[in-house]
């Protein structure tokens, strides 16, 4: 009965622009495939696992635009507008909260908060620099004697991952969009020309493949013949015991690695960033020990709170720490992944600007 349904929708599709096929249902795949459906594209989404088992269902849904970079703030500013209108537009809640976005330095890192916000008031970003004594006065508990500088981005906030990727998938399908989940993928290329994934079920013909495989870009992108060698970070969280919601803002600690922010249900989100480990998603009692000491040296309070639970994700950083995205020297094979921690923060824009790329529209990642 499946397999009949899934034949009519691809005579149904016969007569769409083209075909994609998109490696990957993470926030990027899932938002390249939500728009290219849109604009008439017929689309199929393979996930190797299942929809929130890479880096957008394992973060902790930061939203910034505080980048050193004009691209990565284009696509943040618009990733917080398409949030809010994709809510509405595929029915679904993500749990967004716009509470504030605070990055914080020891004396020795003031001078990156510091340049960063002169760069994005002059990209038109309005961002605040304050004294420690202004944080408190945004949430009390922090110590002021753990760092020296800070920057605020108020429409910054949180978002949780699963709901968005859940609404996501919901509004692909709404536009004729097939996810397959547990379905490993291998790229067909012919003569440096892309035509196609197959999987253990069958062949899936397509103009082009997307790959939107996070940290395992590399192995997807090396099967057709790409070079691409993005790095791999794992990145560790915990969730502490609930308390009475009094976190507005997610904090960023740019010295430290750390951050912590807490969610609608009163739970202390946090953990340490920058752990190169390789497709590694095991947690550590290490990182227990090395969280536990940055976070309470930063928010005294939280000494005794009991850890519910904890847990490991991996993405890849791009070389120059941008998302690479676009075109390659395959024919029809397509790029969009190295978010780094950036994906929750501009993922929904990226996939945006990728469809009008291959329409041929002017994007961001090229004419």
């Amino acid at each position: 009965m499946g397999r009949r349904i899934a034949e009519k929708v691809v005579q149904m599709g016969e007569n769409c622009e083209f075909r994609v096929a998109i490696i990957g249902g993470g926030v990027a795949g899932l938002s390249a495939a939500y728009f290219l459906a849109k604009r008439g594209a017929d689309v199929e989404v393979f996930e190797k696992k299942y929809l929130v088992y890479g880096a957008s269902g394992r973060n902790s849904g930061g939203l910034t635009a505080q980048f050193d970079d004009e691209l990565l703030v284009k696509l943040a500013t618009r990733n917080l507008k398409l949030y809010d209108d994709l809510q509405a537009e595929v029915g679904f809640n993500f749990l967004l909260r716009k509470s504030g976005y605070v990055k914080i330095a020891k004396e020795e890192d003031a001078e990156v908060i510091e340049r960063e916000t002169r760069f994005l008031r002059k990209q038109g970003v309005e961002v605040e620099l304050m004294q420690p004594e202004d944080v408190r006065l945004l949430f009390p508990d922090i110590n002021v004697e753990a760092f020296s500088a800070a920057s605020y981005f108020a429409d910054g906030g949180v978002v949780f991952p699963w709901p968005v990727i859940w609404g996501l998938a919901k509004g692909c399908k709404k536009l004729g969009v097939r996810i397959y989940d547990y379905t490993p993928t291998n790229v067909v290329v012919e003569n440096r020309k892309v035509k196609g994934v197959k999987t253990p079920e069958g062949f899936h013909r397509a103009d082009y493949v997307i790959n939107a495989a996070g940290a395992w870009s590399n192995e997807v992108s090396r099967e057709a013949g790409v070079d691409l060698n993005n790095r791999i970070v794992r990145e560790e969280i915990c969730v502490i015991e609930s308390l009475k919601p009094y976190i507005d803002p997610y904090i960023l600690d740019i010295s430290r690695g750390l951050y912590v922010s807490q969610s609608m249900r009163g739970e202390i989100v946090g953990g340490i960033v920058g752990e190169v480990n390789g497709i590694n998603m095991k947690s550590s009692l290490d990182f227990l020990v090395r969280y536990a000491r940055s976070v309470t040296q930063l928010i005294p309070k939280l000494r005794g709170l009991s850890v519910l639970r904890q847990w490991a994700g991996i993405y890849d950083v791009s070389r120059d720490n941008r998302p690479v995205a676009g075109f390659t020297n395959v024919e029809g094979f397509v790029q969009l992944n190295g978010f780094g921690r950036q994906g929750m923060s501009i993922g929904v824009a990226a996939g945006e600007e990728l469809a009008k790329l291959l329409f041929g529209k002017r994007s961001l990642f090229g004419d």
